[in-house]
């Protein structure tokens, strides 16, 4: 078995040497895995941690450096490359503030080699330090593009489940088997950051490969809810909302969400007007339309490839929008029943 384990970072030291350490003493055969690190832009001490590392630890194969932040997506994409290379087994993406348990590979790996239809699988993420907290158990997608995870803020001991199939996985940790970036190819790097993940899932599925979220195999994750605005972070979320659907729907999906799309809009121009995100969100908006030919190709791309309709997306997710720590009365008491009232009609119809 040979697996290759994959960290971008930028300005990780903080991070680093709790991440590595971990890795370093999994009860996973060393002589089975690799470590390839794509140190995304230099501006503190990463570097001098990532060669301090690679000394100590003999499987640590290759640091990628590169003088900017090219975005999760394309610092992943480098290491990708350079394993697919060498004829993995098994690929793995670590975010770079994870601390990894001794035995989460061996858990997964054991769930995949047992079933060969899993093309992705992730373990449970908890909060770091408050590890008897979840970050994420999986993710859930509203049909209008937002994304959420799944148990967030909750006990780990809240599932009764042990693994079960959520609608996307975090690409926090994550492990993929090398025939499907051989069949979907690699992340989409006009993400940059955020909506990568669900983009890489729906691909998987709609070429027949589930998804797992396995309970029993744990990583921790320095994990901080944004609660302060952050502007750049806003245009991204939106952007990447809006792209993920004209790349995905088809014509019949698109038409039939209209509606429930026109409706989440006003409110969500009245929310950014409030936030001071307004210029953000027309950001978005001019990103779409000046964009719009690339998304026309990768969505053509998409629907000439594809071996299932929307329904099979559609069946994982959700029609409310769940933000744990985002408690707003207008969101929970009107848009989301509304929301899910129109999830429940128009499903039947796609």
């Amino acid at each position: 078995m040979k697996i290759y384990i994959i960290i971008a970072t930028w300005n990780s030291e903080k991070y680093l040497s709790d991440l590595f350490l971990s890795l370093h003493d999994m009860d996973y055969p060393k002589d089975s895995w690799h470590l390839v690190v794509v140190d995304n832009g230099l501006r503190d001490k990463t570097s001098d941690i990532i060669g301090q590392w690679q000394v100590k630890m003999h499987n640590f194969d290759k640091v990628i450096y590169n003088e900017e932040n090219t975005g999760f997506a394309a610092a992943n994409n480098q290491g990708i490359t350079f394993a697919l290379k060498n004829n993995p087994d098994y690929i793995v993406l670590l975010n770079d503030d994870t601390i990894v348990e001794p035995n989460w590979l061996n858990m997964i790996i054991k769930e995949m080699e047992q079933n060969k239809s899993i093309g992705l699988a992730q373990p449970l993420i908890t909060r770091y330090p408050e590890i008897n907290k979840i970050n994420t158990f999986g993710n859930s997608y509203q049909y209008l593009g937002f994304g959420f995870c799944h148990g967030e803020g909750e006990s780990s001991n809240s599932f009764d489940v042990k693994s079960y199939q959520p609608a996307y996985l975090s690409f926090s940790a994550v492990i993929i088997r090398p025939e499907v970036f051989r069949q979907i190819g690699l992340l989409d790097e006009n993400y940059f950051s955020y909506h990568e993940d669900s983009d890489f899932c729906f691909r998987a599925r709609l070429q027949n490969w589930n998804l797992l979220a396995v309970k029993d195999a744990i990583v921790h994750h320095h994990y901080k809810f944004p609660v302060k605005k952050n502007k750049i972070r806003y245009f991204w979320l939106e952007k990447n909302r809006y792209y993920l659907i004209l790349k995905f729907f088809k014509l019949k999906t698109l038409l039939l969400i209209t509606p429930a799309c026109l409706f989440m809009e006003i409110g969500q121009i009245f929310f950014s007007i409030i936030r001071g995100l307004f210029i953000q969100k027309i950001r978005a908006y001019f990103w779409i339309l000046k964009n719009f030919d690339k998304i026309l190709t990768v969505r053509k791309k998409i629907q000439q490839t594809r071996k299932f309709a929307d329904k099979k997306l559609f069946d994982f997710m959700t029609g409310k929008i769940e933000f744990q720590e985002f408690k707003n009365p207008l969101l929970i008491y009107i848009a989301n029943p509304i929301l899910n009232w129109y999830f429940k009609l128009i499903k039947k119809f796609i």
